[in-house]
């Protein structure tokens, strides 16, 4: 091999900085989808184990926190589609655009929040006396939702 290939070799790699924001960005998107999950598990592990309430305290109200997480998942599909992915578009086509990566950060932030809800949404049920059923399935369609629409890699 010659020196010049070894010098070539040994030299570090630059990468572009607006590269490093972009990637930067999606690394800690990744990295909260990963907190909000361990959140929810966390939140389903306490509301199982040491905050136990007597089943049939929330009475026959439990139809009115399902209507609001469904309106949540809805509302977190629909920001979605009319704002993280026309951000990522724009991010797609000229990556040194700062307002589209702050734009996609920040609109993919709301829609995993909006997703973390609905499992905060089954921890209050538990809370309020649920059956463990319906705040399981709420903690399952929550993290499903993270996980759905998680953050696409521009």
């Amino acid at each position: 091999m010659s020196r010049y290939a070894k010098k070539q070799q040994a030299a570090p790699v630059v990468i572009p900085v607006q590269t490093q924001a972009v990637e930067y960005a999606y690394v800690s998107l990744q990295r909260t989808q990963r907190g909000l999950v361990g959140m929810l598990v966390a939140c389903a592990v306490l509301g199982m184990t040491v905050f136990r309430v007597p089943p049939g305290t929330l009475g026959s109200r439990t139809f009115l926190p399902i209507i609001l997480s469904t309106s949540l998942l809805t509302f977190a599909y629909t920001i979605r589609n009319a704002m993280v992915l026309p951000s990522l578009a724009e991010l797609r086509r000229s990556p040194r655009n700062g307002d589209a990566l702050r734009r996609w950060h920040r609109n993919n932030l709301i829609v995993m929040c909006l997703c973390a809800a609905v499992g905060l949404l089954g921890f209050a049920m538990q809370l309020l006396g649920a059956a463990t059923a319906i705040a399981v399935t709420l903690y399952a369609i929550a993290v499903g939702y993270l996980f759905l629409l998680r953050p696409a890699k521009p």
